[in-house]
């Protein structure tokens, strides 16, 4: 019954399509990827918070106070 219908025909086509992507090379960074990307996978939130708490003290220490007054502007803004 569904070996007929040309949905299902064309969602097993797409199906095998996205099942043949290649692996990803990026070069000298392969090695790299490899490394960081199960540190992703596996506990996302943890890696979020803390690029996110890196990020806010580099922004800290290149802008300064200024950081601070952006904040509140935007803050202000929305």
């Amino acid at each position: 019954m569904r070996k007929n219908d040309k949905t299902y025909k064309l969602m097993v086509s797409k199906m095998h399509e996205v099942a043949a992507v290649p692996t990803q090379n990026l070069g000298p960074f392969t090695f790299i990827y490899k490394k960081l990307i199960p540190y992703f996978k596996f506990s996302p939130w943890r890696s979020a918070a803390i690029i996110s708490f890196a990020a806010t003290v580099f922004l800290y220490l290149l802008l300064g106070s200024t950081l601070v007054r952006l904040a509140s502007a935007l803050q202000f803004g929305f």
